[in-house]
């Protein structure tokens, strides 16, 4: 027992959620980063592909992150069906979401994308704003933002598929076998939408243009990783309902160590391919995201764990994992501001000739900058947003 303060240790607090939305931002920034190709080998082994992070797997596991909060939050009755019920959540949304994204429209208007403010585009300003942006707008703006507009579009249709599931999707074999029909017909749409385009024409670039349109970024093609996320909230009530989990029971393997090796797994496949085949990649990434995180999120959520782990900071090697908390937390800004200081602001600061360096200097530059301007954004807009949706609440 402790008689004096000092000799209490301190500790140090991991929320899973939280790190492996960091650990998705720190993806994203990575692979918009642009790393060059053959540049680390080890003992004539090319190892360049470990840093060559998927974007478009790091936003897919936001989308599941997000559909499993959001299904919690029906799952566990915060917001009911009832008008007034979905109208608090869509409130809620709106204010989390709608003033750091307006305030960065603005901002990065005025100095990155001036042209948005020209008359004959008003057209496309006005996608922006109501979120119907797709990245297929024919002038120069923020190309990540069309995840937030699909993000929203979700938020948009969310409660009534749950109204609709609530009472006809109750048992675990009916759960289980919906989620998987969503992995496979999105998978077969996904095929279908792109047998179709590569018909249409045989220009490379078009067709490339066509799948980021058709496929990529919609939400339909997307809501197999978005309602993945949402099913395991119905998964895990089901089974702690039918065998309430054993506390004392001991594993070979934990839980949460177990969902961290399935992360891995996760990146460590899908950087191979993204270097090696990023075509095959483009088809199987959602398939395999919404798949395995949802295993993550069932294995931390399931768990007879509390919701954060503590550890004792003597334990250092937890220390990243406390990091890509913090950066979890902050993880909206600096999706927000990354993209256009890694396209527009870092080939001005830095130039070299190593490619190498040259990648590193702008992933450095990114995500020092952005980590800033999102604290920035969090305690001056984000967070009085916050406290305004609790006081209506």
């Amino acid at each position: 027992m402790a008689l004096f303060p000092w000799q209490i240790k301190p500790r140090l607090v991991i929320d899973p959620l939280l790190s492996l939305r960091g650990f998705a931002c720190l993806m994203v920034v990575v692979a918009h980063s642009i790393p060059p190709k053959f540049t680390i080998y080890y003992h004539n082994y090319d190892l360049t592909w470990l840093i060559f992070s998927p974007g478009g797997v790091a936003v897919r596991i936001f989308f599941c992150l997000s559909g499993y909060l959001i299904g919690k939050a029906f799952y566990n009755q915060r917001y009911t069906t009832q008008l007034s019920g979905l109208i608090n959540f869509w409130r809620n949304r709106a204010l989390r979401i709608l003033p750091a994204f307006y305030f960065s429209v603005i901002i990065l208007g005025l100095i990155f994308y001036p042209q948005i403010w020209q008359s004959e585009n008003r057209q496309y300003l006005w996608r922006i704003l109501t979120f119907t942006y797709d990245y297929s707008l024919p002038l120069d703006f923020h190309g990540a933002l069309w995840y937030i507009s699909t993000e929203v579009q979700f938020y948009l249709v969310i409660p009534f598929i749950y109204i609709f599931l609530r009472d006809r999707i109750t048992k675990p074999k009916q759960i289980i076998t919906l989620f998987f029909s969503l992995i496979f017909l999105s998978f077969c749409l996904r095929l279908l939408i792109w047998a179709f385009i590569t018909t249409q024409t045989s220009i490379s670039q078009q067709q490339i243009n066509s799948f980021v349109s058709y496929i990529y970024t919609p939400l339909i093609t997307n809501l197999d990783s978005l309602l993945c996320g949402f099913l395991v909230n119905a998964i895990i009530i089901k089974q702690k309902a039918n065998q309430p989990i054993n506390q004392s029971t001991k594993r070979f393997i934990s839980k949460p160590f177990l969902a961290l090796l399935v992360i891995l797994f996760l990146y460590i496949f899908t950087a191979y391919h993204r270097y090696y085949n990023q075509f095959h990649l483009l088809f199987i990434a959602p398939t395999i995201t919404a798949i395995l995180t949802s295993i993550f999120l069932y294995l931390i959520e399931s768990d007879a764990y509390p919701k954060s782990y503590n550890f004792p900071q003597k334990d250092v090697w937890e220390l990243p994992f406390i990091i890509l908390g913090y950066l979890g937390n902050f993880s909206y800004g600096i999706y927000i501001w990354h993209y256009p200081i890694v396209t527009k602001l870092t080939p001005i600061l830095f130039t070299s000739n190593n490619p190498l360096q040259a990648f590193f200097l702008r992933f450095i530059e990114t995500i020092i900058l952005s980590t800033l301007l999102a604290i920035a954004t969090y305690y001056l807009i984000e967070l009085p947003a916050i406290k305004l949706k609790r006081q209506i609440t």
